[in-house]
This record gives C-alpha cells, structure tokens and sequence, in this order.
C-alpha cells in the first residue's frame, strides 16, 4: 500500500544547505552594490538553500535579467550607430541597464522572501548575509574589475 505524502504547494523543499540561507534582502543588497552577476549567483544559491518551490521561477528571472542587459546593449548600440540616439540620449537610454537589473531583483527578492518567511515561521534561522555582502562588495567587485569579459557578458554581469 503506498501512502501519499502531504505537501502544501508553498512550502520550501527541505534541503541541506538551508544553515547557509539569508534573508533575501542580502542577495538584492549584493546585487545593488556589487553587481548583476554577483547578486544573481546569490540569488541562485540561496534559492536552493531555502529550498524554494519557485526556483524555476526564479532562475527565469535571473536568465530574464542576462538577458534583458544583452539585449538592452544590442539595442542602444544598434539604436547609437543608426543614428536614432545621439549625445546624451543614450547615457538616459543606458539607465535601461539598472532598471532591468533592479527589477529582476525586486522580482527574485519578493520570489525567495516567501519561503524565507515560512521557513523563520516555523522555527527556522536564516543566517546574517552582512559578512557575505561585505564580501561581495569588497572583494567580489574588484574580481569583476580585473577580469577580462567578452563585451556583452560585462555589460550582463556589472
């Protein structure tokens, strides 16, 4: 006789990484300051570490905004050598950059908060991310800095 297990849809899948999880505050705070890319692999781990029911969700939202940068650089280039963005145009038309990058991650941010906030619920405890920005910021952006990068993929990262 096989038995059915009950599951309630929102409920995080119980992984063993959940003693590295953080608030997701902490990977949108790394995003904002240290960058795309740095923020979305944070993102991407702290997904799998709270277990979240959403993660395929949220890893279209981190290829959305990899994406959306690649094609906002496409499109302003493409925009500038044509002749339709001149002078400061496209320095307003380069703030499409952040926008997708803090959307997404208001987006991935509002994701994860809901398995964070069931997991700290029900008696679960989501490390401090201050030391992990701290990181992020101080080392993981002179990292990005020095790296050599293919055009597209720093403009996606940064």
């Amino acid at each position: 006789m096989a038995f059915a297990r009950y599951r309630i849809p929102d409920e995080p899948r119980p992984t063993g990484l959940i003693r590295y999880a953080v608030d997701p505050l902490w990977p949108l705070m790394a995003l904002m300051l240290s960058g795309n890319g740095i923020g979305l692999l944070w993102f991407a781990f702290n997904a799998r570490a709270l277990g979240s029911p959403a993660v395929l969700r949220e890893a279209g939202y981190i290829v959305a905004s990899l994406l959306g940068c690649v094609v906002a650089a496409l499109a302003i280039g493409w925009a500038a050598e044509h002749g339709y963005l001149q002078g400061s145009a496209v320095k307003y038309a380069a703030l499409a950059f952040p926008a997708v990058k803090l959307s997404l991650g208001y987006a991935l941010y509002l994701s994860q908060s809901r398995s964070a906030e069931i997991v700290t619920h029900y008696g679960g405890v989501l490390r401090n991310g201050a030391v992990g920005l701290l990181v992020c910021f101080l080392i993981g952006r002179t990292l990005f800095a020095e790296v050599e990068l293919p055009g597209l993929l720093a403009i996606a990262l940064r």
